[in-house]
């Protein structure tokens, strides 16, 4: 081959590739930024599959009431009143503060009212049979618990009104019980919660306070009477005794 006819073939092909290498350059386009992406969500209380074991755990509240009988230095009350109480849910176990507020009643037909009373607790409880949702149904269980509970009960009477029948009046009084019981809670779990809460459930409970009483009260005062009478001492041993029967509604979060 001649250097002419050389040089015409080289010059031929620098424009061929010339063409091709200029077009992707012209119609090459500066990058585009990457539009953000929000802010990936962790959802931990979250249910996919609504027949998933129960995770429990978390900060619970009850709120309900309460009713039944009192033994109170051999004098028999019906005892009706609210409750509320906060804690902790661990697993199977759940601790909480309690605080119980009730009218001391007459047990008979009428409703007059003697009294206040009070108990303070500090409960324990454990779940002892635990029924799920393959049994109960989609997102739910039943929980049978034992408990058992350290109490400070507190008394306060109230003097007749103007108008009532006198009658003898108490002296206010106070003492700490021990306490045990059980009952059942019925459990929903909801499947996507948006914070509070994300179980709510319905508890029915009985428990019974006991405590050793060696006497009466050291003096019982007759108000709207005459007199005062001084209570009988007694030489054997009496139990006052408590059986409250609450239904409130727990939130846990």
């Amino acid at each position: 081959m001649s250097v002419v006819a050389f040089r015409r073939t080289a010059a031929g092909g620098a424009l061929v590739l010339l063409a091709f290498t200029g077009s992707h350059a012209a119609d090459a386009q500066p990058p585009q930024d990457t539009p953000p992406q929000p802010p990936q969500v962790s959802h931990r209380n979250w249910v996919d599959d609504p027949y998933a074991p129960h995770n429990t755990d978390g900060t619970a509240v009850r709120v309900g009431t309460a009713v039944g009988p009192f033994t109170i230095d051999q004098r028999n009350y019906t005892a009706l009143g609210a409750v509320v109480a906060v804690g902790r849910r661990v697993s199977r176990f759940t601790f909480e503060l309690e605080l119980d507020a009730m009218q001391l009643q007459d047990p008979g037909p009428s409703s007059q009212v003697f009294g206040h009373a009070y108990d303070v607790a500090m409960v324990g409880r454990v779940d002892v049979l635990r029924l799920g949702p393959d049994v109960v149904g989609a997102n739910s269980m039943i929980a049978f618990y034992g408990e058992a509970a350290m109490e400070r009960a507190i008394y306060r009477y109230t003097a007749p009104d103007v108008g009532d029948q006198p009658r003898l009046v108490p002296v206010d009084s106070s003492r700490t019980q021990a306490a045990v019981g059980f009952g059942a809670l019925l459990d929903h779990r909801l499947e996507q919660p948006l914070g509070f809460p994300n179980r709510i459930g319905w508890q029915l409970g009985w428990r019974l306070a006991t405590a050793p009483r060696d006497e009466h009260d050291h003096m019982v005062s007759c108000r709207g009477c005459l007199e005062a009478r001084g209570a009988t001492m007694m030489s054997s041993r009496v139990y006052d005794t408590e059986l409250l029967v609450t239904s409130t509604l727990e939130f846990t979060w």
